[in-house]
């Protein structure tokens, strides 16, 4: 029987600077999956290399001019199909229509995506769309860092907490 999946560390847009990247994956340890939706501009593999114990599923940005991640994946994550984009080629930067209807097509319960470097919440067309931001160049308007911490359970059993880059917890509300 497979391990159940309940801690996912979701990352974005990052843009080479791997120092943020470290300390929260070493801050939010231990957790099952780490999701990168895009621009890390480094290589992945070089600032993961010693975690073995988890899985990463990551998609290439906009920037990401020399990656081997794809630019759109599928993913089965415990019992929850996750559509994995940057959000680049879905034109995220006016409205998540185009993203959620690739996800619709793709069976996907959860879609993760950057770009925007402004983290988002939403339940659109029974999906759970989530954009944790960026985690060092954000366009909040408080400039803060920020990230996404996904708990799962069964199929209907899933939370998110957004984060600063500095580990504090974010009053980010859903959006219908």
């Amino acid at each position: 029987m497979n391990k159940p999946i309940n801690k996912v560390l979701i990352l974005s847009d990052n843009h080479g600077d791997i120092l943020p990247m470290n300390r929260i994956i070493e801050a939010e340890w231990p957790f099952d999956v780490l999701i990168h939706c895009g621009d890390a501009q480094c290589s992945l593999d070089l600032v993961l290399k010693h975690r073995a114990e988890f899985r990463l599923l990551a998609v290439s940005g906009n920037c990401d001019f020399h990656s081997s991640f794809p630019e759109e994946r599928i993913s089965k994550v415990g019992d929850h199909t996750v559509m994995i984009a940057h959000g680049h080629h879905h034109f995220v930067n006016f409205d998540t229509d185009v993203l959620v209807s690739a996800g619709i097509r793709n069976h996907a319960d959860i879609i993760c995506f950057g770009h925007t470097h402004v983290p988002l919440i939403r339940e659109e067309k029974d999906i759970l769309v989530i954009n944790p931001g960026s985690l060092t160049r954000s366009r909040r308007y408080d400039r803060m860092g920020t990230y996404a911490v996904l708990h799962t359970g069964g199929q209907n059993d899933r939370s998110v907490v957004f984060k600063s880059a500095d580990g504090d917890i974010l009053d980010i509300q859903i959006h219908t």
